[in-house]
């Protein structure tokens, strides 16, 4: 009884931290939705370099992160100036190594892909540059708004057009080679989404389906390997997100926090349904569940609706990694309650059958 009773206590507790930190991923997230907190975000335009212009041997660059950074390598024996937004100096690529000019609005503004900040009084496009040293490579990655979409709803245009692709934009970022001028040239086009039904019919039927399966007598195994399924699932999805994004170590993982710990919740709990019984194992089942649920699927549920990415792994596969973590995990959540439920003191109270015989049972009957 004690022991049922602290274990009660113990899942409660551990519930009202999830729903807290399930709270804190919801307001700390992008309007777009996130995953674990922040990152990149699912997107229906599509960013893309068509041209270096006119071409510079030496000179690589890409888009990278959906198109939120540029990337450029200068191999030459001349310095690149990358120009700001005024057609200031911002950056300077070169033998030496990657400077910033401290003084370019661009420095403050390029700091964030979606809410670019105010540059401060410091700031002046019309100032001498003031060159710092950031690097000792020959390579600089930055935001630059020119070259993504930065709306926060669709376009006019694209309303009147949303079945098909659409180039609506083309965005140029100048440069300075050598004395001569160099642009670098792209587009911005919409890419219709898929519809989400699918996914989230699919995710419907595998929820009912697995809740359906665990009032079985094989109810452990049917929630052991659906736990083992859901913690794969959200393992590749996190492979597949590191793989897509150029941030730091220590950034990715602060990113991915949730999931990692949904992850690393869901591997003890199928260690201790293998080593212990199944039933002892129902509240950390419930609690690695719920924690998959927020963190690799409601945080990420604009993927199933989305065209464009941020991942390494097929768009297909990563809206049904989506959909499996939504859909078995939610059945895990519904499986795991009903066990503990079934679990608790009053309904085993009520349930017992006495099998001790009544004090009365062979005492003579008077007449």
């Amino acid at each position: 009884m004690r022991r049922t009773r602290g274990r009660r206590r113990l899942v409660r507790g551990v519930l009202v931290a999830v729903a807290l930190a399930a709270a804190a991923t919801v307001l700390a997230a992008e309007p777009a939705g996130a995953h674990g907190l922040g990152g990149l975000q699912p997107t229906n335009y599509e960013s893309r370099l068509t041209q270096v212009s006119p071409p510079v041997g030496g000179l690589h660059v890409h888009l990278t992160d959906l198109g939120t950074k540029v990337q450029l390598t200068n191999d030459a024996r001349h310095d690149v100036i990358v120009l700001g937004y005024s057609g200031e100096p911002y950056l300077r690529i070169g033998p030496r190594g990657v400077f910033e000019n401290t003084r370019s609005p661009a420095v403050t503004i390029n700091r964030s892909a979606t809410n670019p900040g105010a540059p401060p009084k410091s700031a002046d496009a019309t100032a001498p540059p003031t060159w710092r040293k950031v690097s000792s490579g020959r390579t600089a990655s930055w935001h630059d708004h020119r070259a993504h979409f930065m709306g926060t709803s669709d376009p006019p245009l694209i309303e009147r057009n949303r079945d098909r692709r659409l180039v609506f934009d083309h965005w140029s970022i100048p440069l300075r080679v050598g004395g001569r001028d160099v642009a670098v040239d792209g587009i911005i086009a919409y890419v219709p989404p898929p519809s989400p039904w699918p996914y989230v019919i699919g995710a419907l039927v595998l929820a009912v389906g697995l809740f359906a399966a665990c009032r079985t007598r094989r109810w452990a195994a049917w929630m052991a390997g659906a736990l083992a399924f859901t913690t794969v699932a959200e393992t590749l999805h996190v492979v597949g997100l590191w793989g897509a994004s150029t941030a730091s170590t220590g950034t990715k993982l602060l990113e991915s926090l949730y999931s990692l710990g949904g992850i690393a919740l869901g591997v003890v709990a199928l260690v201790w349904m293998a080593r212990r019984r199944a039933e002892a194992a129902i509240p950390l089942v419930l609690i690695a569940s719920i924690v998959l649920v927020v963190a690799g699927g409601l945080a990420d549920i604009t993927t199933i609706g989305r065209s464009q990415l941020p991942t390494t792994l097929p768009a297909g596969l990563a809206r049904l990694l989506v959909t499996l973590t939504l859909g078995l995990g939610v059945g895990l959540v519904a499986a795991a309650l009903a066990r503990l439920r079934v679990a608790s003191p009053g309904r085993r109270a009520r349930g017992r059958v006495s099998t001790r015989p009544s004090p009365h049972a062979d005492a003579p009957v008077s007449a």
